[in-house]
């Protein structure tokens, strides 16, 4: 059922003239407050409001300064009137996107949510920027009415697989020997091509502690081929049991069944400069909290990416992450907990030199499928060019053109002819204004896989947090083989953090994990430099390795505390405090290597 608009007398003279006439503020630098409760977006009515959205958005676009205020409460938005984009969207699937909150070429604008909640519902984008500037998010709350995960609890293994409850949250059926997880509506009896029914399928699975609310201890992932739904009989009721020989788990604990995709993130931030976000919580997103790619100025602030009600996923991949930004981005006093990946990750990107001509021109290639389509290569834009395999910057180059072939393939014309030592297989990264990052007073814990992956250049302070993850706390990487992400650190300070019981996971190999794809030359390569860890408390619940460093130059460890904990059994293997490999000027306290 849709919503009728209902527009006041002042809304209509806001359409015909461009601007509400009742709430316009003469000052220019002030912002018009605009009321959602105008255009008949009205809480907690049950009903859809994105037509109505549609209408408040087309309004604030014509204001200098707007503010979008909503009354409190619930509102929601589903699929039939959100605006269709197809998006390239870093780390995320491509695709196209049917879009709540579409703000294009969007100016000096504040969507102020007085604590509402926004309830999404079906497979649609929630926020996409794009082209935009100065906009600001705050005092709201964002989630879906179904997840694109599920849930069970863990009943017993046996030889055929394992036995599993289905969540009430979660709607599921079995179809001739399919277990499928559905949408709220009751799905067709005969799947087809052209069904209507709603299917989240799902392709990956991970055990978390009931009782704990996080990934089980030393829980492993398990990984299926694409696929729509698991081999399974179903045992009644809710009861289902899964005939994948070897599944094992813990009575008792969470099965959570991921999706097979990254079609949804909660924000896109794309090509926009001068984004804040101030006490938003994202509850569930089908991908990322918050994805940022060439775009200038971020900050988070007092904001939390945590479930709603008992479910035991927040979004179902990192809680943030930023892709080729520039300016600064600033992490401060957020809650990232739950999440199915890491809480952040800021890198850049690699191409990958597929051809080369003679002189000034080659053919380079995006490689990673989540990364199809991420233009980034421009005339005048200088870049650095790598070695693929032992990632060392070998020359820098400036473009002359760009001849786009497709999402995966571009030729680039150089202004200068290139090294004739340039090779297939070699990398290229944009030389630009890289971020300075400041990331204290968050929260990470609960989540899948490590807590923060720190890839910039920029100076970056990492100070006042706790971590409780169960992989590595910080994680440094950068490579051109997998996930093509720039990296490589050049002044990292590491200070005054709490690192709670960390590597209770799979997903790393220290609390501190400095190292990269560095697969030959490790004796002259050194990809990240100038790292200071200083004044942290490490609690651990056995011997394992705080810091591993590996194709590092300049890396301070001191005044470290170390405290014994018994929050989990220690691990039977033993391991060292320290791994250092291929290291220059290392000093861990006092010793140097």
């Amino acid at each position: 059922m849709f919503k009728r608009t209902i527009f006041t007398c002042s809304v209509l003279l806001a359409l015909a003239f461009s601007g509400c006439s009742s709430l316009k503020n003469t000052d220019s630098s002030k912002a018009t407050v605009i009321s959602a409760a105008d255009f008949g977006l009205i809480p907690d009515d049950g009903i859809d409001d994105t037509r109505a959205l549609q209408s408040a958005l087309s309004v604030c676009r014509n204001h200098h300064r707007a503010t979008l205020k909503f009354e409190k409460g619930q509102y929601d938005f589903h699929p039939e009137f959100g605006k269709d984009i197809y998006f390239f969207i870093s780390n995320n699937d491509e695709g196209l996107k049917r879009t709540i909150f579409s703000l294009n070429e969007c100016r000096n604008l504040t969507i102020e949510g007085t604590d509402s909640s926004f309830m999404f519902h079906g497979c649609v984008n929630p926020f996409i920027v794009n082209n935009s500037e100065d906009i600001t998010f705050k005092d709201f709350s964002i989630d879906f009415s179904r997840t694109f995960h599920s849930e069970g609890i863990i009943l017993e293994n046996n030889e055929e697989g394992m036995d599993v409850e289905i969540l009430p949250d979660f709607p599921f059926t079995v179809h001739r020997g399919t277990l499928l997880f559905t949408g709220h509506a009751k799905p067709e009896e005969k799947l087809t091509t052209v069904s209507k029914g709603e299917i989240y399928g799902s392709s990956h699975m991970l055990e978390f502690d009931t009782k704990k609310r996080e990934t089980a201890y030393m829980a492993r992932d398990f990984y299926f081929k694409p696929i729509t739904g698991y081999p399974a009989r179903p045992l009644g009721g809710r009861k289902v049991r899964i005939l994948v020989p070897g599944l094992k788990g813990t009575p008792g604990n969470t099965m959570v069944f991921g999706p097979n995709h990254r079609n949804y993130p909660g924000f896109v931030l794309s090509d926009s400069s001068d984004i804040r976000f101030s006490n938003v919580t994202i509850h569930h997103a089908g991908g990322m909290g918050i994805i940022g790619q060439r775009t200038r100025n971020i900050t988070v602030d007092s904001c939390k990416v945590t479930p709603s009600g008992k479910r035991m996923l927040s979004t179902t991949a990192d809680a943030t992450h930023f892709v080729n930004c520039t300016g600064f981005i600033t992490l401060n006093n957020n809650l990232f907990e739950n999440q199915k990946d890491d809480a952040t990750n800021i890198h850049g990107i690699y191409v990958q030199v597929v051809e080369k001509s003679t002189g000034n021109k080659i053919l380079v290639a995006l490689k990673h499928a989540q990364q199809f389509g991420f233009d980034f290569l421009k005339p005048d834009m200088k870049v650095e060019l790598v070695r693929g395999k032992s990632m060392i910057t070998y020359a820098t180059a400036t473009v002359k053109s760009v001849n786009r072939i497709n999402k995966q393939l571009t030729e680039v014309t150089f202004q200068k002819a290139l090294p004739d030592s340039i090779q297939v297989g070699d990398a290229l990264a944009e030389i630009r204004d890289y971020p300075d990052v400041t990331i204290s007073n968050n929260i990470i814990r609960k989540n899948r896989a490590r807590g923060m992956l720190l890839n910039c250049r920029g100076k970056t302070i990492v100070e006042n947090n706790t971590f409780h993850s169960p992989g590595a706390a910080i994680l440094f990487e950068g490579d051109s083989f997998f996930w093509f992400e720039q990296g490589g650190v050049t002044d990292c300070v590491i200070r005054n953090n709490t690192f709670d019981n960390c590597l209770f996971g799979v997903w790393g190999k220290a609390v501190i994990d400095v190292k990269a794809g560095i697969r030959e030359d490790r004796e002259n390569s050194r990809y990240n430099h100038n790292v200071l860890i200083e004044n942290n408390t490490f609690r651990v619940y056995d011997e394992g390795t705080l810091l591993n460093a590996y194709c590092v130059d300049g890396l301070t460890w001191r005044n470290n505390k170390v405290e014994k904990t018994n929050a989990y059994p220690a691990r039977d293997k033993k391991f060292k405090r320290f791994e250092i490999n291929y290291c220059d000027n290392v000093s861990i306290d006092d010793r140097t290597e």
